[in-house]
């Protein structure tokens, strides 16, 4: 199926285009720059207007081949001189905007190109009008470029001074004063002529602009490299390959065309709010599952060889995921390669830098496009995990190496790459219309510090964690030993071992879910209690009285004998995991530098996925013997002595401290935190005003934070847990060795998957701790609810495909396989998102006096959450069957929504002086008494 359209006559009609683009972008350089902008849009117009006349009335092969020539003549200029005229006379605020309607009338070209094709493929004349009509939007291209002036900087540049005057007083109105700006042209283009005149393509080689030079050569071949361009030339095929008809699979790309359309919208009014990296990297993340899934679908269906029909349905399912797929290029790498490279160069390498861009573009375009169908050929469904690995590292590439340019004048650009952490070796200060540009570095307030003793005591805090993270990683896997089973739940045996089995339903049991459950209404009871016990005994003290309870629960279960003593047991966890809970993201958020605090409180769940890893591999080291369970069971006191043990030798908090009244103490505290060569009275004197404002107020802090001025915290310490919960990971954690069981897999492997899940879990986390306060907790958020999101919906689709609506089929081991990776995506994307920062936003929004009531709420609401789900999961998988997923695939969607438009980035911003964010919010504002906030200085 992989190999029907393989020939290299066919491959060279398409990519001859991209061969003449080439060309024609590295000599569009001088002319841009010679004749502006407008001039070599209208030349490429009329040079493509020539080459679509001649494809249309071709009579042979090498006439259709120097049409596409011409074609690609026209294209070469148009593409490397509209992005340069987009971002040049739009303002700074929505150049992102502006710039993509390039990739937005692309897009529209393809829909009306696969439309087209679409009506006309029925006639033997269809081809001609198909390739004919490529003059219109040439001519109407053409005609409307001398409608239009040139940008004001080309005019500049070639030294038209009264023109440009003209063209910028005609696009920013007549009413602005635009000498200001026509004054900072001028000195750019003199500084640019006042420097000995170099050839551009020797210039653009200094190591002053290596960083714009990696740039325009990496953007553009990794755009390519996505693989949306040769999707996008070979839809119908591909789609004809997999199964649909002919008109089924031309539709197919215009269905394809349309998504990528609806996308690129979406970027245009994101672009300039959320910044081009944000967008880059949701965008990546999306297609990288898509590849990944469309690859694994492939290879099961059509098997390893490629030899095996495709049924219409799954033909429908690979058009889903590359729908979505071309979604993510839409809002991502689509119009962002020809925004990066227009706005990132000086003046005068500016033309020749996009050349360099726009070349890079068609030389990968013309490789590829020679390639694709050959590779398609010989590495079968692998062509797609190609592209994938490419989308993996380009991912990381803009991660770690682009900067941010949104809302950065043109001429000021060149300030990023100085402030970089890699770039900045590369750039060397030199002289600008105004003088030598400098770093400026940010002054981070009060301890801008990480110490040892700060480290130690937020790995002792955060250890807490081992304790919810072995809970739930135990607790799963123990309800799955045969044992265990036969002594409190020989029903669930007895209904596995029935001829009738519906594989959604085998572990439908009230008794045995409330056996999990019961620790999450206990901690509901303990976690709204522990507010006052925080405030009272403080942070650390807390922590210790946890531990302890914790320590007698674990022994108590290690010890039961009968079903009572195994709740109790699981009720004393509960109200052990409640006060940890609580007190430990308050510790970690409260003695943490405001800089560095995201980092740190992602360490509690850190030690969370710690502890499940470590109970997933102690189920499966201890499944096989019949006092397994009980080994697996009383461990639980490990974790618990240590994280108590250890908690003895840090100092509580200075905020709990000083709210106490111990301000000695404090001090000392502070000392140690800050080092002892740090002067911390400054910030404890901030404390102590903290807390006399706090104290000052004398009310019940349950009535207080139900004021109306704290209704954003409230609805935040609300919504966040709650929706935590309901991305349906802590469930899926749970039941993970009964879900992979369930599936397919044997009692060890569903044991090994389980470890595996986890494992994944941790790694996520461990890049959410080295970016969560680089790139902002929204970031994370939204990525992650994508990630969720897009495999949530793939595994419904799996099972939905492989055991029938009624969940009554078997399923095959390699389908069980693509649930687990499925879920490992799934859990990668909550590990760095929704896991780490639910602990992290509650625990640092709120102002001091409410500060342990908001947390006490927030964990309140995360287990009695917990507790429902965890009472009626399996008796909706059960009933639900794989739509199941769905429900959790839709709550992601609101949640994810929830964050885009509802909460306020809180990165580095100090405790003290989190109220501002509030009243900056375009909703929360109306909420917050800003009259009050100025006089009282008080959120």
């Amino acid at each position: 199926m992989y190999c029907v359209y393989d020939s290299e006559v066919l491959t060279l009609f398409t990519s001859s285009l991209y061969l003449a683009g080439l060309v024609s972008s590295l000599a569009a350089g001088r002319v841009t720059t010679k004749f502006g902008r407008r001039n070599t849009i209208m030349l490429g117009g009329a040079i493509f207007l020539v080459g679509g006349v001649l494809n249309g009335a071709a009579q042979s092969i090498a006439m259709l081949i120097f049409g596409r020539i011409l074609l690609g003549l026209g294209v070469g200029f148009t593409n490397q001189a509209t992005p340069l005229y987009l971002s040049e006379i739009a303002p700074p605020k929505w150049r992102g905007a502006f710039n993509t309607g390039f990739q937005f009338f692309l897009g529209i070209g393809v829909v009306a190109a696969g439309s087209i094709n679409y009506r006309t493929a029925k006639y033997s004349w269809g081809w001609r009008v198909s390739l004919g009509l490529a003059v219109v939007p040439a001519a109407v291209m053409t005609v409307g470029a001398f409608l239009i002036t040139d940008t004001p900087s080309s005019l500049v540049e070639r030294g038209k001074i009264d023109e440009a005057r003209k063209a910028l007083r005609k696009v920013r109105g007549s009413h602005v004063d635009i000498e200001p700006e026509m004054e900072e042209l001028m000195n750019w283009s003199q500084n640019v002529n006042s420097v000995e005149q170099e050839e551009p393509f020797m210039t653009v080689f200094e190591r002053k602009y290596r960083p714009h030079l990696v740039m325009a050569i990496a953007i553009p071949l990794f755009q390519q490299l996505t693989g949306i361009n040769i999707v996008a030339f070979y839809s119908p095929n591909l789609f004809q390959s997999v199964g649909l008809g002919h008109s089924a699979a031309l539709l197919s790309s215009v269905v394809l065309g349309l998504v990528n359309l609806v996308s690129i919208i979406v970027s245009s009014f994101f672009v300039d709010e959320f910044g081009r990296r944000f967008l880059f990297i949701t965008g990546g993340i999306v297609m990288l599952v898509c590849q990944i899934a469309v690859s694994g679908l492939l290879a099961v269906v059509t098997g390893v060889d490629g030899r095996n029909d495709i049924s219409k349905g799954k033909a429908v399912m690979v058009l889903v995921l590359l729908c979505i797929y071309a979604a993510g290029f839409g809002w991502s790498w689509g119009p962002l390669t020809w925004l990066i490279p227009s706005e990132i160069f000086p003046l005068k390498i500016r033309t020749t830098g996009q050349s360099i861009a726009v070349g890079v573009q068609f030389i990968t375009l013309f490789a590829l496009s020679q390639t694709f169908l050959t590779m398609l050929c010989h590495f079968k469904f692998g062509a797609f995990l190609f592209y994938a690995v490419w989308i993996a590292v380009m991912t990381l590439f803009i991660t770690f190496f682009l900067p941010e340019t949104k809302g950065i004048p043109l001429e000021s650009m060149y300030v990023i790459w100085g402030k970089h952490w890699f770039w900045r070796r590369s750039t060397t200060r030199f002289k600008m219309a105004g003088g030598a540009f400098a770093v400026d570095t940010p002054n981070n307030g009060f301890a801008g510090k990480i110490t040892f003793s700060i480290i130690i005591s937020c790995i002792v805090a955060a250890s807490s964690g081992l304790l919810f993270g072995y809970d739930i990683g135990i607790s799963g896997g123990v309800t799955t030993m045969v044992p265990f089973l036969q002594k409190f739940f020989p029903d669930i045996l007895r209904k596995a071992a029935s001829s009738e089995v519906n594989m959604y339903c085998v572990y439908d049991s009230q008794v045995l879910t409330l056996f999990t459950s019961s620790l999450y209404l206990a901690g509901l009871i303990s976690s709204l209690a522990a507010s006052r016990v925080t405030m009272t005994l403080g942070r650390r003290n807390t922590i210790l009285l946890g531990g302890t309870i914790f320590f007698i629960g674990g022994s108590l279960n290690g010890g039961a004998e009968n079903i009572a003593m195994l709740i109790l047991g699981r009720i004393l966890l509960g109200f052990g995991v409640g006060f940890t809970n609580q007190a430990t993201p308050l510790y970690l958020s409260e003695i943490a530098p405001a800089k560095y605090r995201g980092a740190f409180n992602a360490g509690f769940q850190f030690f969370i996925a710690i502890g499940v890893v470590a109970a997933g591999c102690i189920n499966y080291g201890t499944a096989k013997h019949t006092w397994g369970w009980r080994v697996s069971l009383g461990l639980a006191v490990v974790p618990a002595a240590v994280m108590t043990m250890g908690a003895l030798l840090i100092t509580d908090t200075p905020s709990s401290l000083v709210e106490r009244g111990k301000i000695d103490q404090a001090r000392r505290a502070l000392h140690k935190a800050r080092g002892s060569s740090t002067d911390v009275e400054p910030e404890l004197e901030e404390l102590i005003r903290w807390s006399k404002i706090a104290k000052s107020v004398d009310q019940e802090p349950f009535k207080t934070i139900f004021q109306r001025k704290y209704r954003p915290h409230l609805v935040m310490a609300f919504a966040i847990p709650f929706f935590q919960q309901m991305t349906g990971i802590n469930i899926v954690a749970f039941y993970s060795p009964n879900l992979f069981q369930s599936v397919g897999l044997g009692h060890d492997a569903a044991l090994l998957s389980a470890i595996i899940l986890g494992a994944v879990n941790l790694a996520s986390l461990l890049v959410s701790i080295g970016i969560v306060d680089r790139f902002g907790r929204r970031f994370l958020f939204i990525t992650g609810g994508i990630c969720m999101f897009l495999c949530q919906v793939a595994v419904s689709v799996v099972l939905a495909v492989s055991t029938g609506v009624h969940g009554t089929k078997d399923i095959s081991k390699s389908n069980a396989v693509l649930v687990l990776v499925l879920l490992c995506f799934y859990s990668a994307g909550f590990g760095w998102s929704w896991g780490p920062l639910t602990w992290l936003i509650p625990s640092e929004i709120f102002p001091l006096k409410i500060r342990t009531t908001g947390q006490s709420i927030a964990i309140a609401v995360q287990f009695i959450v917990v507790f429902i789900l965890s009472q009626t999961f399996l008796s909706m998988l059960c009933h639900f069957k794989f739509a199941a997923f769905l429900f959790y695939g839709g709550w992601i969607v609101v949640m994810t929504i929830f964050i885009i438009f509802f909460l306020p980035e809180t990165k580095g911003i100090p405790l003290e002086s989190m109220y501002t964010i509030w009243g900056k919010h375009w909703f929360w504002r109306r909420f917050v008494e800003e009259e009050e906030a100025a006089q009282q200085n008080l959120p």
